[in-house]
């Protein structure tokens, strides 16, 4: 095994060896030029078995042969080898590396996001036929040694023909090395909704486009046509004048608040998150951090956008955000004509329930209690991670590219420690 080996264990964990190469996005055009170094084919039978083979002295746990033989036997597009091309001999085809994939039903799609499928042994029944579109297709198990690493966005072009074009990809990754493969290929990551006992997938989105630079996006709550529904953290001067408007539209236009009681001092020591309906902005929430706690507030959506269901985003992104940076204790003063709403994203009235009266309404506390997410930012924390863009903690950042530059001190003469 080379330092730049992709390994997958069969119940469908990634792990890269080495991120010193940053991969190609698998929608980059410039990733066909590697066919001219290496081969990807439909391996079938024996030739399975000998790479799992090969596949097993790296993967102890991976699954069976037998399994993965019998789902590329009913859908071929499941498995791809890849192969050196100098060493490649048409007439008897010979695989050193592979992709796995599975071309998932609603059905399957809906069992891999709530944790319920069977990603060792999965059921032909939650898989999708050759000439079937699938709802989602999953990167099941990848081993590709060496320089066949870089064939893994070359085997996933064959999923990207006039039936599945538009059809998102989910990755699983074990490790931060793992992950910033697949991020270097375009994938992001979708983080877990509070309470939930699935993986934390990786996405590649392509049945809607991204916003722009939209990070920290939320996993859709159920499949849903257009348009999207997305949220990510407010940034710059732009995006909190976004939130502004929204604010300004609903809580001082239609809720007749107070301009100095909506806009209370409190912005600029605060998180914004932004949701989006397509390109629209179209909601948004505000965090603010306490020594135990966090106080979620001002969450609001545009009236045309209220059935769109980009309220619970919003607050579901807001809470994992907060079990990201370690908080286990969410509170807010709901509405007493939303609790219902509130109760439903988790949170609940406490045994003796603090109500209060501000800007003509009358609200009651709520809190949520849940625990830290599996990747909370802490100091044992990778440091480039820490200091990526808030919210943006699972993306190479701007600032961790700029090592590739090494150390230089340009200019430091004179200038003050």
């Amino acid at each position: 095994m080379t330092a730049h080996d992709v390994r997958v264990s069969g119940n469908g964990k990634l792990a890269y060896d080495d991120a010193q190469r940053s991969p190609r996005r698998l929608d980059d055009p410039a990733i066909l030029a590697l066919a001219r170094r290496l081969v990807v084919f439909n391996a079938v039978g024996e030739q399975i078995a000998s790479l799992m083979e090969l596949a097993r002295k790296a993967i102890p746990t991976l699954t069976t042969a037998d399994v993965v033989q019998r789902v590329a036997s009913y859908n071929p597009d499941c498995f791809w080898a890849i192969a050196h091309r100098d060493r490649f001999n048409i007439k008897a085809p010979v695989g050193e590396g592979y992709v796995a994939f599975l071309p998932l039903t609603k059905q399957g799609l809906s069992q891999l996001l709530d944790g319920t499928l069977d990603r060792r042994n999965p059921p032909l029944s939650v898989i999708a036929a050759q000439h079937e579109k699938p709802a989602g297709i999953y990167v099941w198990h990848v081993y590709a040694p060496g320089k066949l690493a870089a064939g893994a966005p070359l085997v996933m072009q064959k999923m990207w023909g006039p039936q599945c074009h538009d059809v998102d990809v989910y990755s699983w990754s074990i490790n931060n090395e793992a992950a910033r493969f697949v991020e270097g290929m375009g994938f992001r990551l979708a983080p877990k909704l509070a309470g939930s006992t699935a993986p934390q997938f990786h996405l590649f989105r392509r049945s809607r486009p991204y916003h722009q630079e939209t990070t920290f996006c939320a996993m859709p709550t159920r499949l849903s046509p257009e348009p999207h529904i997305s949220v990510r953290v407010a940034r710059t001067i732009d995006d909190f004048m976004r939130a502004a408007v929204i604010r300004g539209a609903v809580f001082i236009g239609e809720q007749k608040c107070p301009y100095d009681e909506e806009f209370d001092g409190n912005d600029f020591s605060a998180t914004h998150l932004i949701g989006y309906v397509g390109n629209e902005p179209a909601g948004c929430l505000r965090i603010r951090y306490f020594s135990d706690f966090t106080k979620l507030e001002r969450l609001v959506v545009r009236k045309e956008f209220r059935s769109s269901g980009l309220a619970r985003q919003l607050v579901d992104t807001g809470v994992e955000f907060c079990r990201t940076k370690g908080y286990t204790r969410m509170t807010t003063y709901a509405q007493k004509r939303l609790i219902k709403f509130w109760s439903k994203c988790g949170f609940s009235i406490s045994g003796m329930p603090r109500e209060l009266v501000f800007s003509d309404f009358d609200y009651v506390e709520m809190v949520c209690e849940t625990e830290r997410a599996d990747t909370t930012i802490s100091l044992a924390s990778d440091p480039y991670v820490i200091i990526r863009p808030e919210g943006s903690w699972q993306e190479i950042g701007i600032l961790e590219r700029s090592k590739i530059r090494g150390v230089s001190r340009p200019s430091t003469e004179g200038a003050a420690a």
